[in-house]
């Protein structure tokens, strides 16, 4: 089942309310929060979440503009649902996907995945994303690019205040979930898969697949990296590092190896993925995403190169929706350039 955000009459605006009240009441966007201590234990300041107060509830402000966003794209928001199997309970599952204005069945078109970070939801990162990648898709920077907003919860009831709590859901989405909205996603709109939903034909069509999130949802790009290279061209891991190996208390170097395993085993070069690590330059992830991303460098230095490994850093921003705006504009030129 999927249905379509447009923008042009009340009755289609209600809908748009509607749909995304419901996450959005849940949490504020996109899960601004991350931990006041590192993997490695180090202690960090509070990147201050976005809280709702019992007597100052923002959600009707945030739903005004969450109103407001939708008018104005030249996309549209469309929403899709599909069943997940988790530890033996079927969850329906929501999906918002962003679609070019200049979408069309005849044309193929890049796909990106995104996910959002610890208590965040999908409809809170499409209301912040999906504007940029409009504006993006408007100006020509990039080649028209669906863009799917998944949240790695079941449901809500998963999205517990210990942080730690997501690595479990990490590695199941980059692992087992994701197959599950690729074939939602791509039997549904025209990718250069062409409908083809067969291992074969997903491999053929990676360069033209990316998979992205922020803090928690890095953490799964990096997963996705490590684990599913050969379905995904290009990585957009904001604001996190990789969690691969904490069950065996991986030191840095080990973690390297766990991250590229999948990629050098599959006879990967540097010119077969792009990673693009961003992260702002007041954010306490910078901590721990730069001793991975320099063992990266200094221990594969022919596969993570300048080119498929870039880092970006935000300069003055912090953990918030600003700053995961400010990467993907960034980001997804160089993922999608326009041609």
């Amino acid at each position: 089942m999927n249905t379509r955000f447009v923008r042009r009459t009340s009755r289609q605006m209600t809908t748009i309310i509607a749909s995304l009240a419901i996450a959005a009441s849940l949490v504020t966007l996109a899960g601004l929060a991350a931990a006041t201590l590192t993997s490695s234990g180090r202690e960090q300041k509070d990147p201050s979440p976005i809280a709702i107060e019992e007597d100052d509830n923002p959600i009707p402000e945030a739903m005004a503009g969450l109103l407001d966003t939708a008018s104005s794209l030249h996309g549209s928001i469309d929403t899709l649902t599909y069943e997940q199997s988790y530890e033996g309970t079927v969850y329906d599952k929501q999906a918002f996907v962003y679609v070019p204005d200049s979408y069309s069945p005849a044309r193929p078109m890049n796909v990106l995945y995104l996910t959002h970070g610890w208590w965040g939801n999908a409809a809170g990162l499409a209301a912040g994303v999906a504007p940029v990648v409009d504006k993006l898709e408007a100006s020509g920077k990039v080649s028209p690019t669906i863009v799917v907003f998944a949240t790695y919860y079941p449901d809500r009831s998963f999205a517990t205040d210990d942080y730690e709590d997501d690595y479990t859901l990490n590695r199941f989405f980059a692992t087992t979930e994701i197959d599950t909205l690729i074939s939602t996603v791509e039997s549904r709109y025209t990718t250069f898969a062409r409908g083809d939903l067969s291992d074969a034909s997903l491999r053929a069509s990676r360069r033209h697949r990316a998979f992205g999130g922020f803090s928690m949802g890095a953490t799964t790009t990096w997963d996705v990296f490590a684990l599913r290279p050969q379905y995904f061209y290009g990585y957009m891991p904001m604001a996190g590092e990789s969690w691969i190996g904490r069950e065996e208390d991986a030191d840095e170097e080990r973690i390297g190896q766990l991250v590229t395993d999948g990629a050098l085993r599959a006879g990967y070069g540097p010119s077969d993925f792009r990673i693009l690590a961003s992260v702002g330059s007041e954010d306490p992830a910078l901590w721990d995403m730069t001793p991975q991303l320099d063992e990266l460098y200094q221990d594969y230095p022919d596969l993570m190169t300048e080119s498929s490994l870039q880092v970006w850093i935000d300069d003055g921003e912090d953990h918030s929706m600003t700053s995961v705006c400010n990467q993907v504009a960034h980001n997804l030129p160089l993922l999608f350039p326009h041609s």
